[in-house]
């Protein structure tokens, strides 16, 4: 028997869960909310790696620990306002230090496992030999020193359903914390809003442009939009706004742009309603249908990077034939208000990242 959360309307409990790469903490967060959302409860999920992708870090926080769970604070405070009654997060937390408060009850628990077992999970990410050894004895490192107030799970040996079941037995009300002050600056730096059709390639371009200012040392923001508009159970939507939040904080820490890549259905309209006044340049990425069915069969079969609630790993070809379908729709839909087109039929990821690059220039 699961023994789930119990409900209290009016408030917000926030699971986080912690660990060393390859513990299974995000496999583990989403398989507890997709069990949670068949039981009908308002959530939301959030990977707090996914608010740190501020490069380089800011002044006295390199590793931009402190800017992660600020981050998580404010994208917390949105999804209580929209009526989320749980909120879960997953990802890496700073092992040497207290958790941060964030104004909600909170549990915090720390999976671990041991290094042959983190060697295991880790094989299929496709890291050289030297990143896998580095993530290996930094993690066994940060497991043996990790702060005493994380509780503990083991996952050796353990499938993820047994895992999941031993989190939300954990999981009861919570421990009440008090919010500290959170204040961030107004958003100041530019947005580059990369969109287009499913498998256009806003998420890969959008990652060229941003890693070649960070190797320039341009301190610049990246934000995968649909990472951060996960919920259940909430009619309100919550992805724009968590962007906006998120890019007035990055501007805070001295980031003078911010790249974000986002699905189709958000429009333009919603992007200025939640960015008043900000300097938003709308890209609009195409791909033709023969282009667009090639990297949707490439990430059916893993290509790319791998990310939470990714539902084309593994797919049939009717989910295949489906995307393709509604992405050859989408494009056909006229240009939306300020939306600058950008073929990527024929380029390669760094061609179409360069064009942009120059309109921005030009």
């Amino acid at each position: 028997m699961v023994v789930r959360p119990s409900c209290q309307t009016g408030r917000m409990d926030l699971l986080r869960l912690a660990g060393v790469p390859g513990v299974g903490k995000s496999t583990v967060a989403w398989a507890i909310a997709q069990q949670l959302a068949a039981d009908g409860v308002r959530l939301g999920y959030v990977d707090i790696d996914q608010l740190g992708m501020c490069y380089p870090g800011p002044d006295g926080d390199t590793d931009r620990w402190q800017l992660k769970e600020t981050a998580l604070a404010l994208i917390a405070a949105r999804f209580a306002v929209a009526g989320a009654e749980r909120l879960i997060v997953s990802g890496v937390a700073d092992p040497a230090e207290a958790l941060s408060g964030n104004g909600h009850p909170t549990v915090a628990l720390w999976l671990d496992a041991d290094e042959a077992t983190r060697r295991e999970r880790l094989a299929p990410r496709g890291w050289t030999s030297a990143q896998l050894e580095n993530a290996l004895a930094v993690g066994s490192r940060e497991t043996r020193d990790a702060y005493a107030s994380w509780a503990r799970i083991p996952t050796d040996g353990h499938s993820v359903e047994e895992t999941a079941a031993t989190v939300l037995a954990r999981w009861g009300a919570g421990v009440a914390e008090a919010a500290p002050a959170r204040t961030v600056e107004a958003a100041s730096g530019r947005v580059i809003w990369l969109t287009g059709p499913r498998c256009a390639g806003a998420s890969m371009v959008g990652w060229e442009i941003a890693s070649a200012r960070w190797e320039k040392g341009e301190r610049t923001g990246f934000i995968d939009a649909a990472q951060l508009g996960f919920r259940w159970n909430i009619d309100h939507e919550v992805g724009a706004g968590n962007v906006a939040a998120l890019h007035r904080l990055f501007s805070g820490a001295g980031a003078r742009t911010t790249i974000v890549a986002a699905p189709f259905e958000i429009a333009p309209s919603d992007v200025r309603a939640a960015f008043p006044g900000a300097d938003v340049l709308f890209v609009r990425l195409h791909a033709d249908a023969s282009t667009t069915r090639d990297r949707v069969r490439r990430r059916v079969g893993g290509d790319g990077p791998r990310v939470i609630g990714d539902d084309l790993i593994g797919a049939s070809r009717e989910v295949v034939e489906g995307v393709v379908a509604t992405a050859m729709r989408q494009r056909q839909e006229p240009l939306r208000e300020g939306e600058v087109l950008v073929e990527t039929t024929g380029s390669t990821v760094a061609e179409v990242a360069a064009l942009i690059v120059a309109h921005l220039a030009g």
